[in-house]
């Protein structure tokens, strides 16, 4: 049903006058970018249109449409292909709870472009180790006040 409704919206829009001003390039590719958008939400949980939050479009947004197999440029445009349709959705009266999606797709689009390289790979996220390293003759971590090497080094080993 979230699909089917879905796949109803998208196609009123390819035939609608906000489609038409759409850049040429953008409207080839529109329409299996706005279908992965909500393939990537009904993944993540949301049973129904009525249903899908704000939070939820940022976390499709973030951590999935930056992941779709797609050239640097296509990345880049996702945003605004996201926020052409949503105010239609709204101006239209189709669905008007897609202004609070068109604001929140607004308000991550630099987290959303940021996350991307300029080949349009996604950068990752910087791993920090969360302890210091303990040399063998440093006192051990645990507490029990022997050297580290006659007390915990083995157990690491």
């Amino acid at each position: 049903m979230f699909m089917d409704q879905a796949e109803s919206l998208i196609s009123d829009y390819a035939v609608s006058e906000h489609f038409m001003f759409l850049d040429p390039k953008a409207k080839e590719n529109v329409e299996p970018v706005l279908m992965a958008f909500f393939r990537k939400a009904a993944e993540g949980g949301a049973p129904a249109l009525d249903a899908l939050k704000a939070k939820d479009v940022e976390d499709v947004l973030l951590n999935g449409m930056s992941r779709l197999d797609l050239s640097s440029e296509l990345k880049r445009a996702v945003p605004d292909q996201l926020e052409a349709f949503f105010a239609f959705l709204k101006d239209t009266g189709r669905f008007p709870p897609a202004g609070a999606w068109r604001m929140c797709v607004e308000a991550n689009r630099k987290r959303y472009l940021d996350s991307l390289r300029p080949d349009g790979s996604v950068k990752g996220n910087t791993f920090k180790k969360q302890y210091t390293d303990v040399g063998r003759n440093d006192p051990c971590p645990c507490g029990s006040g022997k050297k580290f090497k006659k007390c915990c080094m083995e157990l690491i080993q």
